[in-house]
């Protein structure tokens, strides 16, 4: 059921019933234990990669999946939030994954609450990176993100049509002239993130991820949009997973209010505020090693390259 295309170099693919096709990438350590990987809006599966050195240097193998429309995976209309569980209960199907950690940025974080829930079963660990919370359950959400200049809850409430039409006229603009849409974003972000994207490398993979969503075009990512700013189909207190939280303090897109209200609402999650942190600090080496360590410790899985108990694509022998 698995295989390449050469038009999407380093995407594997799984077949879901309905025939459309769904890509994921790999990285980190093969043999690693798995973390399924959430990205962004606007990103891509390609967002795994942030990860990949400091993943291999842990013992995680991270598994990125683009979400329908998105990348290389096809387009599924009329799509809700908890239709990604099914999706992620494939791949860890398809890979005999019998636990895993789920991981999710920014837009991902929604996603990572809807396995939570929905596959409690399975995901030993929830990671929620600067998300946006159940606007359902928190009044004042929408007036928040005014204030970071993103009307699109507000306008998705007003009518979805409308809400798809704006999408639509920002993506072809963006798509045309990248350069002005990435130079807007960067002229968003926190100084802090300036700082990480003046890293050569980041920055080209920042560039590749933002591009291969934007290419995606206004349909798709509008519904990705609206599964995350509709009703999810659960409630907070409904998690029963470990749910680990981070949150920048100097996030221009994400209030920190989302975070705390998280937390307030799942029950025993474990809420990390990060002063002078944007939006963009996933993507620093340090964070990450102390993330993969805290990982590490919450699963109980012995340090890397230790012979007293190895870690199988499906967790802990």
């Amino acid at each position: 059921m698995t295989q390449s295309f050469s038009s999407f170099p380093g995407a594997r693919f799984l077949l879901p019933e309905d025939g459309r096709q769904l890509a994921y990438s790999e990285y980190g350590a093969p043999s690693g234990y798995p973390v399924i990987f959430a990205h962004g809006m606007p990103g891509s599966r390609l967002e795994g990669r942030f990860f990949d050195e400091q993943a291999r240097v842990a013992g995680f193998r991270i598994l990125a999946l683009d979400r329908p429309g998105i990348g290389a995976s096809e387009y599924q209309p009329e799509r809700r939030l908890l239709d990604y569980c099914e999706d992620v209960r494939l791949l860890a199907d398809q890979l005999e994954l019998a636990s895993f950690v789920h991981m999710g940025w920014s837009s991902g974080g929604s996603r990572t609450l809807a396995c939570a829930y929905g596959l409690a079963d399975r995901v030993s660990q929830a990671v929620v990176l600067s998300g946006y919370t159940h606007f359902a359950e928190c009044p004042d959400s929408r007036t928040l993100l005014l204030k970071t200049r993103w009307p699109g809850p507000v306008l998705a409430e007003l009518s979805t049509s409308l809400f798809r039409a704006v999408v639509a006229v920002v993506v072809w603009i963006s798509r045309r002239r990248p350069g002005v849409y990435l130079r807007e974003a960067r002229s968003m972000i926190s100084e802090q993130d300036r700082r990480l994207l003046a890293n050569e490398v980041l920055q080209h993979y920042f560039r590749e991820d933002q591009i291969a969503c934007l290419n995606s075009g206004g349909r798709a990512i509008a519904t990705d949009l609206l599964t995350e700013m509709t009703d999810w189909g659960f409630r907070l207190a409904q998690v029963s997973v470990p749910t680990l939280i981070y949150q920048g303090q100097q996030d221009p897109f994400v209030p920190e209010r989302f975070a705390r209200h998280m937390a307030d609402h799942i029950a025993g999650a474990d809420l990390t505020l990060l002063p002078g942190s944007g939006h963009l600090y996933p993507l620093d080496p340090a964070f990450q090693a102390g993330l993969f360590n805290r990982l590490r410790e919450k699963l109980g899985l012995e340090p890397p390259g230790s012979t007293h108990a190895p870690v199988s694509e499906t967790g802990p022998v």
